[in-house]
């Protein structure tokens, strides 16, 4: 039996737009060749365009070269708008792939750009990157949800769009909390329990992500692994999210392509495997390691897009 493989964010299109690379085959950290060894295999595909004048140009060519990529290799990939897609790609052999965009400022910061691609693909979106926008102060900085922000969010979700909180503010985290009418996702965020990094989650705010249909993915990034920087230290945070009750909430976030070098030991989205037999030895069952895998990633997005 195949490991399945599902996540929620890597920066791979970005670099293959920038750099002029197959979607295919590249000796990025994910490519599409690599994923088809995972079986189902989804990934999140995530635009994240440099903050500078210019860069919703740069947006709308990173995703127009990454739908291109999707069509030119379309015996691989099936671009995915829906829960049902995914499971259609699933039944086709194929990896699931779905655009999300990182930092509303790409957008700039408009519902009327979130519209146009939403027509394109998009269905993912964070409210901010690293710096605050009009919508929303970051975790770099702190500051909460704009009345703009609002606006926007109840948009999104109107629209079928999932909320990605991985990079703002605590308060602006609460703020979505209290208006979401759907669950929202913190894609690649690890424990500030286990790793006290600003970009980590607070336990009660992965309760909430619990309590809500939400799901964290587990990020490979070295700086808020902590620990050994090993596959040893991904285990801590994980079994840190499932004494939280996070069996259905915990999935993957790899955040591969955004991040200089993964654990020690581990090269690139071919290696993700160590981390499931890793799981294993911890004497998890095989249906918690899939679900963290793949399955709860999958059910968000029944209920979020």
């Amino acid at each position: 039996m195949k490991i399945p493989y599902f996540d929620a964010h890597c920066d791979t299109a970005l670099r293959v737009y920038d750099m002029g690379l197959s979607l295919n085959k590249n000796k990025l950290q994910v490519d599409i060749s690599r994923l088809t060894e995972y079986a189902p295999s989804a990934q999140v595909f995530s635009i994240c365009a440099p903050h500078r004048a210019g860069m919703t140009d740069h947006t709308d060519w990173a995703i127009d070269e990454l739908l291109r990529q999707i069509r030119l290799h379309s015996d691989k990939v099936m671009l995915c708008l829906s829960a049902a897609d995914i499971d259609k790609a699933e039944e086709e052999g194929k990896v699931a792939a779905l655009i999300s965009v990182e930092g509303a400022e790409k957008l700039d910061c408009s519902i009327e750009k979130l519209k146009e691609n939403y027509k394109k693909g998009l269905r993912i979106v964070h409210l901010s990157w690293n710096h605050p926008n009009e919508l929303t102060g970051t975790c770099m900085d702190g500051g909460g949800l704009t009345e703009k922000g609002a606006e926007f969010v109840k948009a999104a979700q109107e629209m079928g769009v999932a909320l990605d909180m991985s990079h703002i503010s605590e308060k602006a985290f609460w703020d979505i909390q209290a208006i979401a009418t759907k669950p929202v996702l913190a894609g690649h965020s690890n424990s500030k329990t286990v790793c006290d990094h600003f970009r980590n989650l607070t336990d009660e705010q992965f309760t909430a992500l619990v309590k809500t249909g939400g799901v964290a993915g587990l990020n490979m990034y070295l700086d808020i692994l902590g620990h050994g920087r090993d596959v040893d230290a991904v285990i801590k945070h994980a079994e840190h999210f499932l004494s939280l009750g996070g069996e259905k909430a915990l999935c993957l976030g790899g955040d591969l392509d955004g991040i200089p070098e993964m654990p020690k030991g581990m090269k690139g989205v071919q290696d993700m495997g160590m981390i499931y037999e890793a799981m294993l030895k911890q004497g998890w069952s095989e249906d918690l390691v899939r679900d963290i895998f793949y399955r709860n990633l999958r059910n968000y997005m029944e209920r979020a897009i």
